[in-house]
């Protein structure tokens, strides 16, 4: 019997085993970094007295990092094996965090905190991205799908992270936190490999390239260089729209606790439920998306998840009750979801694999307005007004408008073929 299950497992198209490995990765990444800021911010603030607006200034440099790393990003991706740059974000992020765990004032944390950015990055979504658009092309959609639940899957572990600040304090919680990044981090990033050419296979296990050496590159579809899809409409459509999507998803994230605590009456706890339950149905959202993309017109589920997107904004703009908060997360979540998953999908359709960290990576100086500008917008509207009603109305209308950069999207004519080049392990 065992020895049926390990010749099954080895039947199994290995491109699959390395989006187990993105996935586990992402689940690290969300549980322990991007989704338990929020965690560690309280007991930052209880001991060196720091304000909500020095907190969101850390929050806002890292997003800013993240865009302005971005071209850099995708260069080292084409020029370095990705396998080579996923493993210095482990090493980064995991040693950051176990420097973190000293720090004394402002300046050290701000310094060290940029350094785990940097790593977050290296490791986390365009490196993990670029990795598995060049594994699958039939059945792209459903592997980004399948990697992004991962960081949904990782933010439903906050609350284990919470119980060990509380049992262990900051400190030693985030001390701990390098440990599993590194230990977890790097046997995952030894599985990178660049594309499955490197190891005589061809894109969704369609059969061995020619001569089984990966010495012949099959490529099917369009491959544009930085350059010339930076010369389409169609790259720039895509980016905005992007970047609008972005704007709500940053938002809700930043806002919505507090949003439901002061203008609904729910308690944090109750907030922070639902707050989980959007993420939940998320989960559902990037299956549904990844299987349906693969099947379905990619700008139809994209626009559909930004009309989405818009009519949660209206019903949290218009809650008078509980439930219809609860509706909008749900609405808010399942869009999310459904979008999230295509947002490189589409990329590797329109521009091809070759470039694509490039692509993606310059596209990341636009979206990066979204990720920083949706909290600032919401924050300053709410401000002036005191209601978040013509804040939540304003990201509906930023919607709207990212549901037309999608549904009018046209794909490029398409380039010369990019000229093969020698890749290194």
């Amino acid at each position: 019997m065992l020895r049926g299950l390990c010749q099954r497992a080895a039947g199994i198209y290995r491109g699959w085993w390395l989006v187990s490995g993105a996935m586990a990765l992402q689940a690290v990444l969300a549980g322990l970094f991007f989704q338990a800021y929020g965690a560690y911010a309280a007991y930052w603030m209880a001991e060196f007295g720091w304000s909500r607006t020095t907190i969101s200034l850390a929050y806002s440099l890292h997003r800013t990092e993240s865009g302005l790393l971005g071209p850099l990003h995708g260069w080292l991706l084409q020029r370095v094996s990705p396998r080579r740059v996923i493993v210095a974000g482990v090493v980064l992020l995991g040693v950051g965090f176990m420097v973190l765990s000293t720090v004394q004032n402002f300046v050290q944390f701000i310094a060290v905190f940029l350094v785990m950015a940097v790593g977050a990055s290296l490791c986390g979504l365009l490196s993990l991205m670029t990795v598995l658009v060049n594994w699958f092309e039939r059945r792209r959609a459903t592997a980004l799908s399948l990697m992004q639940t991962g960081m949904s899957i990782g933010g439903l572990a906050v609350p284990l992270v919470a119980l060990g600040l509380v049992a262990f304090g900051w400190r030693p919680m985030a001390f701990a936190s390098g440990i599993v990044v590194i230990v977890v981090g790097l046997p995952i990033a030894r599985l990178m490999r660049r594309d499955p050419e490197q190891v005589g296979l061809r894109p969704d296990g369609a059969g061995p390239v020619d001569g089984g050496d990966g010495g012949v590159r099959a490529r099917r579809g369009p491959a544009f260089t930085v350059r010339q899809a930076l010369r389409t409409w169609a790259f720039w459509s895509m980016s905005i729209a992007h970047a609008a999507a972005v704007a709500v998803v940053a938002a809700v994230s930043v806002h919505f606790v507090i949003y439901a605590n002061e203008a609904q009456g729910l308690s944090i706890t109750a907030a922070a439920s639902i707050l989980a339950l959007m993420t939940g149905v998320s989960i559902v959202g990037q299956l549904v998306g990844g299987v349906l993309g693969d099947r379905v017109d990619k700008r139809v589920l994209t626009t559909a998840g930004m009309l989405g997107h818009a009519l949660a904004m209206v019903l949290l703009a218009l809650a008078a009750t509980p439930l219809a908060v609860i509706v909008a997360a749900v609405v808010h979540g399942v869009s999310w979801g459904l979008r999230g998953p295509l947002m490189g999908a589409l990329r590797a359709d329109y521009f091809g694999r070759d470039s694509f960290a490039a692509v993606m990576g310059s596209s990341s100086l636009i979206v990066m307005l979204g990720s920083v500008g949706g909290p600032l917008l919401v924050g300053i509207v709410t401000d002036l007004t005191g209601t978040y009603t013509p804040a939540f109305l304003a990201l509906a209308a930023l919607a709207l408008v990212g549901s037309v950069g999608f549904a009018t999207l046209r794909r490029p004519e398409p380039a010369p073929a990019a000229s093969t080049r020698a890749r290194r392990s």
